[in-house]
């Protein structure tokens, strides 16, 4: 079966012998009302192929600016049952989130098929009404995002003259529905499940995953509504098990670059689905609602505007208790393994070139650092930060216990026994030695500009990240502990012999103490660059520059990545000046 998106002159005959057969001589509709050449016109139409037989069709009318009207939703009698109707809905609802992401979706259901609608996402607006002249029960329906209702909302506030049927979605005793409805979304008191389906493309997914996933946002939706043949220990489970278990399978084959973001998407879509049962069910389980939230945040992947796990996350978060846990000697401020503040120098050691935030010209030696492409280390830029002054390895015990993050085990990632495990902070500060974790996904988000990235680094002294590069720009933020730096220019690629194949990007250099036998090529670089970064400085690292880290004390640093243009430093500047921690708890504006 295969679905097309048409207009009316390249699919008249066909849909009209569809709806001719349907309407007319089925629910015997009179003639009159199925045809209106200039309706037909302004038209998109969705139609299902058997073969070269038209055999389905829907139709989207806009009837205003940011408006659909779907229509004419109807499929052969020898051909139902196969879900046709169901692709076609869904064909229209992913047209309208890809082409005109501000639009909303409204209906006039017949009420023999409402459910049909509603497990895809649609909402009831109305009481069941009778059309006129066919005598057929009807309801409205309604289907949008936080983003096209607040556009339809704003639409029809501006209108004042215009009297539209009292069933319509436009109808003044509609709106304030439809109004509480966006809020509720917007507060996470609800959400449309049963329209993720729409994110996860056909091209990837198969139509037999895809649908198990709509099986399971409808059975979802149902336990939210409080049916009381479903509950979490049996379909829904079982279901979101099976699909974990499909897009695990799918992350964990071949190299990581080269997973399509579909499995990505699905594994946090189920994720996102799992928690928040958990959350907003009668039986509220924070605990395991945080860790499934968090796993679909590490493991998975999707836009923040279109489902808002990370709100979720922080939701959750905010209901649970302070914990504490023993700390691992390895995060004492004064461990008892004394570790040298500074590199010992080479003979080709130079200081990495500094400035103070105090400066008169501070501001022109960053700018002037990111539009040539040379490190700049910045002295004290970022004391006015709070977390500088109170982040600690106790203070994140206490407000991080229970969540969940990426573990890196080992003492550097190109080592053999190198590895990777999903913690929670309180297991991580308890248990480890000599790991780093990256809790990205849980801590920070990008906002404007888009292209920003954040990562946060936690990790225990003499924590190493071998000299390796990275694609983008990055401005490293110290704020707890002191780390030791050794960069190497781009130029010098060569000398440092990189791994060949996926670590590519990673030196096989030992730049604390390089064997000249084996690297000979390394001890003729012309300049090696050593620097320390201590809580409140920023490091200026530009793109392809080989950097080694050492901590030296217990760490807490954030990098702040962009793939921003040489010669202009504003989406850097942007992002460690105002960009931190989503929480208001951890802001740093």
């Amino acid at each position: 079966m295969e679905i097309k998106r048409l207009t009316i002159e390249e699919c008249r005959e066909g849909v009209f012998d569809i709806r001719r057969k349907v309407f007319i001589e089925e629910q015997n509709c009179p003639e009159h009302m199925e045809w209106e050449e200039e309706e037909e016109r302004d038209s998109v139409y969705f139609v299902a192929f058997s073969g070269d037989r038209a055999v389905g069709c829907l139709r989207l009318r806009p009837v205003e600016q940011d408006l659909l009207k779907m229509e004419r939703v109807a499929v052969l009698k020898e051909f139902r049952r196969r879900r046709i109707a169901t692709d076609l809905v869904r064909e229209a609802m992913i047209y309208v989130q890809t082409e005109t992401p501000s639009s909303s979706i409204y209906a006039y259901a017949q009420v023999t098929a409402l459910q049909a609608y509603v497990s895809l996402g649609f909402t009831v607006l109305s009481k069941v009404w009778i059309e006129d002249e066919t005598f057929i029960p009807h309801q409205t329906i309604f289907w949008g995002t936080p983003v096209s209702i607040s556009v339809f909302l704003k639409h029809q506030a501006e209108k004042s003259d215009v009297v539209y049927e009292e069933y319509d979605a436009r109808h003044p005793s509609v709106l304030p529905k439809i109004e509480a409805y966006k809020q509720r979304l917007e507060n996470l008191e609800t959400w449309n499940i049963c329209s993720l389906h729409i994110h996860l493309e056909d091209r990837v997914v198969s139509k037999i995953i895809r649908n198990n996933f709509i099986n399971f946002c409808a059975n979802s939706q149902q336990f939210l509504d409080g049916k009381p043949y479903l509950d979490l220990s049996s379909s829904i489970v079982k279901q979101s098990k099976n699909l974990l278990k499909i897009a695990d399978a799918k992350l964990n084959t071949g190299h990581f670059n080269e997973v399509d973001e579909n499995w990505r998407k699905l594994y946090a879509l189920v994720s996102f689905v799992q928690s928040f049962l958990l959350f907003r069910g009668k039986r509220a389980d924070f605990e395991n609602a945080i860790k499934i939230a968090d796993k679909g945040l590490c493991m998975g992947r999707i836009d923040e505007e279109i489902v808002p796990i990370r709100q979720l996350a922080w939701l959750i978060h905010e209901q649970l208790p302070g914990g504490s846990a023993p700390i691992h000697s390895s995060f004492s401020s004064f461990s008892a393994e004394k570790t040298r503040n500074f590199l010992s120098p080479l003979p080709n050691s130079v200081p990495i070139s500094e400035c103070d935030d105090s400066d008169d010209d501070c501001l022109e030696r960053v700018i002037s650092a990111i539009s040539q492409g040379t490190p700049l280390l910045i002295r004290q830029h970022c004391m006015h930060m709070p977390a500088v002054r109170k982040w600690n390895i106790e203070f994140l015990l206490k407000e991080l216990h229970s969540r969940t993050f990426p573990v890196e085990i080992g003492t550097k990632y190109s080592d053999e026994d190198w590895s990777q495990k999903l913690m929670t902070f309180g297991e991580f500060v308890e248990n480890s030695e000599r790991d780093v974790i990256i809790p990205d996904a849980c801590f920070g988000e990008s906002t404007n500009p888009d292209d920003v990235d954040m990562n946060m680094w936690i990790g225990p002294s003499n924590t190493v990240s071998p000299l390796h590069t990275d694609p983008r720009n990055n401005m490293f933020v110290q704020v707890h502990g002191t780390k030791l730096f050794r960069m190497v220019s781009p130029e010098d690629t060569s000398s440092v012999y990189p791994f060949d194949g996926i670590l590519g990007n990673t030196s096989q250099v030992d730049v604390e103490n390089p064997d000249a036998t084996e690297f000979p090529e390394f001890s003729r670089i012309r300049r090696v660059f050593d620097g320390v970064v201590n809580a409140g400085d920023a490091l200026f690292i530009p793109q392809k520059w080989w950097h080694f880290v050492r901590s030296t004390t217990p760490s807490i640093s954030i990098s702040f990545s962009s793939s921003f243009e040489k010669g202009s430093a504003t989406p850097i500047i942007f992002s460690f000046r105002s960009l931190f921690i989503h929480d208001t708890r951890w802001t740093t504006n």
